[in-house]
């Protein structure tokens, strides 16, 4: 399994125990749960701009 075929198992897994906390957990858990979605959310914008900036090329001239 690849690195990203891992983090987007562990999204796709966070996003669904939200779900079942939101239904069934403590305030305490559905707390954590938030958290934890939007850490998950700061990684992955950070992944789309270090994504952009490595494809950005310096030597092409901008139309």
């Amino acid at each position: 399994m690849s690195d990203e075929d891992g983090f987007d198992r562990m999204v796709e897994t966070a996003i669904a125990a939200h779900q079942l906390l939101a239904l069934h957990g403590t305030s305490t858990m559905q707390l954590l749960s938030r958290l934890l979605l939007m850490e998950i959310g700061t990684e992955i914008a950070a992944r789309r701009d270090a994504e952009a900036a490595a494809n950005d090329n310096p030597d092409v001239p901008e139309a």
